[in-house]
C-alpha cells in the first residue's frame, strides 16, 4: 500500500432479501357442550398473531397462532353465539443468504376467511394468512479513506450515503380499562366481536431509549338482551413506554411496529347488578428499529501524475436511504342483498394487496377488501352476506428503485342502509411502506505503485483535447495524467462541468 495512505472500517446494511409469501391454515372447531347447536355460522373474525421470530441460515422460521372468533346462530332462539378459538402455526419464508444473526422485518396478515358448518357440533374454517419478512445484514470494509504528503498523487473523492440499523428491540406494555355502557343501551348479554386499532404517535429517542406512546381504539359490538338487540361501545386506552436499545441517540430515527398480542375483553356488572360494564385487558407488544443516517466522502479513484499507481476498487451494495411512508384513502361499495334487510349488525373485512408498483417516485397499491355483512333479515334471523370490493392508491415515495416493505389496514368501516335490498360501505384503508433505496458504491481498498517506467505515449508539448459526449473532467485528467485543477486554471474554467465538443489545453507535468 502507498505511504501515507489512511484506511478506516466503512460499516453498511447490506439486503439480503425477502418473500411474501401465504400459509392457508385450517381446523375442525367443536361447539363447546354447554353451548347450543349451530344452525349457521355468519362470519369469522380473525387475527394473525406473532409469536417468535428465528432467523437461520436461508430460511426465516415465523411461530404465530392464529386466533379466531367464530359467530354462530343458535338452533332454537336463533340467537348469536361466539367460540373462540387459537390454532398455532409455523411458517418458513425461504431468503437465500440469511443467517441466524441477521436482522428481520416480519409482518402477517389475515387475508381471506372461509367457514363451513359439517353438522350443529362441528365447522370448519380455512383462512389465508400473508406472511411477509425482510431480512438485512451488517457489513464492513476496510478503505481507503484519504492519502498525505503525495504531492503528485491525484484522487476522486465521492460522498457515500449510508442508512445503519443501530439496534433492534422491543417491550411489552399492558393496558387496563374499565368501559360502563351508554345510557339508553341494552344490557349486555354477549360480546360478539372487539375491533382494535393501534394509533401510534412519533416515537422520540433519547440516550439509549425510544420512547413510544398513543392511544388503543377499541370498538366493541353486543348482543344485547332481548332478540334483535345489538349495542356497540368504544373506547380508547391510552400507553406510554420505552425499548431500550443500546447506542440510540436523539438525533437518530426510530421506526416502529405494534401488535396486541394478548386479550381479554369481559362483561361485569354494575352498582345495580345489571351487565353494563365492559373490562377491558390488552397486551401491546412495540417493535422499534432505530436508524442512523451518514454522509461519508471518501477516495473513490487514484492515479499517479508521475508514478504508475494502480487503484484496487471494490464494488459494495448498500441500503442508502430508508424512509417510512404513509398513506389513508376511503372506498366505497354499494351492496345489493337478496332479500331485505331489517338492520346491519356489523362488517368484517380484510385487505388483500394483489400487486404493488414502484415507479415515477410513486408506489401504486392494487387489492381487493374481502368484506362479510352480519345482518338481520326481514324474517328476523342473523344473516351474512360475502363480497369483495377493488381498491387502488398510490403513496408519494421518491425515490427510483429500492425494496418495500407494506402493511395495510383497515381502520374504519362504516355503513348505511340505501333502501330494503341495498347499502352502502365506506372503508378506510391504512397503508404503510418502508422503502429501502439500494445503492451500489465503488469503495477504494488498496492502491499499488508499480517500478516500470511509465507510458508517455499522450505526451506532447501542447495537447488539445475535444471533449466527448459523458466525459468528466476527473476522466480527462487521468488520461492525461496531469492535475484536474491544472486543466481547470489554464482553461479558465468556471465549474468542472464540461460540454461535448468544446476543446480544452490540457497541461504537461513533464
Amino acid at each position: 500500500m502507498l505511504q501515507g495512505t489512511l484506511t478506516n472500517t466503512i460499516s453498511y446494511d447490506r439486503f439480503i432479501g425477502g418473500e411474501d409469501s401465504q400459509a392457508l391454515i385450517e381446523s375442525d372447531v367443536i361447539v363447546p357442550e354447554d353451548m347450543p347447536d349451530a344452525i349457521n355460522v355468519v362470519a369469522v373474525v380473525s387475527d394473525a398473531v406473532i409469536n417468535e421470530v428465528i432467523e437461520s441460515d436461508e430460511k426465516i422460521q415465523v411461530d404465530g397462532e392464529l386466533r379466531l372468533n367464530i359467530i354462530y346462530v343458535a338452533d332454537k332462539e336463533k340467537k348469536l353465539m361466539k367460540i373462540n378459538k387459537s390454532i398455532d402455526f409455523t411458517h418458513f419464508l425461504e431468503i437465500n443468504g440469511s443467517k441466524s444473526k441477521c436482522i428481520s422485518l416480519v409482518n402477517t396478515r389475515v387475508e381471506h376467511v372461509d367457514y363451513s358448518l359439517i353438522n350443529s357440533r362441528k365447522m370448519n374454517v380455512k383462512a389465508i394468512v400473508n406472511i411477509s419478512g425482510r431480512a438485512f445484514d451488517k457489513e464492513k470494509k476496510e478503505a481507503i479513506v484519504g492519502i498525505q504528503g503525495e504531492e503528485d498523487i491525484e484522487y476522486l473523492k465521492k460522498t457515500i450515503k449510508l442508512s445503519n440499523i443501530v439496534g433492534q428491540n422491543s417491550a411489552e406494555t399492558f393496558l387496563k380499562e374499565q368501559v360502563k355502557i351508554s345510557d339508553g343501551e341494552p344490557n349486555i348479554s354477549r360480546i360478539l366481536k372487539a375491533d382494535i386499532l393501534i394509533k401510534p404517535e412519533e416515537p422520540k429517542i433519547t440516550d439509549n431509549r425510544v420512547v413510544i406512546q398513543g392511544s388503543v381504539h377499541v370498538y366493541v359490538v353486543y348482543e344485547g338482551d332481548s332478540k334483535d338487540e345489538y349495542g356497540y361501545e368504544e373506547c380508547d386506552l391510552n400507553y406510554a413506554n420505552f425499548i431500550e436499545v443500546p447506542g440510540a441517540l436523539s438525533y437518530m430515527r426510530a421506526n416502529t411496529y405494534e401488535r396486541i398480542i394478548e386479550k381479554n375483553i369481559e362483561i361485569s356488572s354494575d352498582e345495580n347488578g345489571d351487565n353494563r360494564i365492559i373490562d377491558i385487558e390488552l397486551v401491546l407488544k412495540t417493535e422499534a428499529l432505530v436508524v442512523e443516517k451518514d454522509e461519508t466522502e471518501i477516495p473513490v479513484d487514484i492515479y499517479g501524475i508521475t508514478r504508475n499507481v494502480e487503484p484496487v476498487i471494490e464494488s459494495i451494495e448498500a441500503i442508502s436511504e430508508q424512509e417510512r411512508f404513509k398513506s389513508q384513502a376511503i372506498f366505497k361499495e354499494n351492496v345489493e342483498f337478496k332479500n331485505n334487510v331489517r338492520r346491519i349488525i356489523d362488517v368484517v373485512a380484510y385487505p388483500v394487496l394483489s400487486d404493488y408498483t414502484l415507479k415515477d417516485g410513486k408506489v401504486l397499491l392494487e387489492g381487493i377488501i374481502d368484506y362479510n355483512i352480519m345482518y338481520i333479515g326481514d324474517n328476523g334471523n342473523p344473516m351474512s352476506f360475502k363480497g369483495e370490493a377493488q381498491f387502488k392508491t398510490f403513496l408519494d415515495v421518491p425515490i427510483d428503485d429500492g425494496e418495500l416493505f407494506i402493511d395495510l389496514k383497515i381502520t374504519h368501516i362504516s355503513y348505511d342502509i340505501m333502501a330494503m335490498k341495498e347499502a352502502e360501505l365506506k372503508f378506510v384503508v391504512d397503508a404503510t411502506v418502508d422503502a429501502f433505496k439500494l445503492s451500489k458504491y465503488d469503495i477504494l481498498v488498496d492502491v499499488k505503485e508499480n517500478d516500470e517506467a511509465r507510458s508517455e505515449e499522450n505526451r506532447h508539448s501542447i495537447t488539445i483535447y475535444m471533449v466527448q459526449k459523458d466525459d468528466e473532467l476527473w476522466d480527462i485528467a487521468k488520461r492525461y495524467r496531469t492535475a484536474k485543477e491544472d486543466i481547470i486554471k489554464v482553461n479558465d474554467l468556471k465549474e468542472e462541468k464540461v460540454l461535448a465538443g468544446s476543446k480544452l489545453i490540457i497541461p504537461n507535468k513533464i
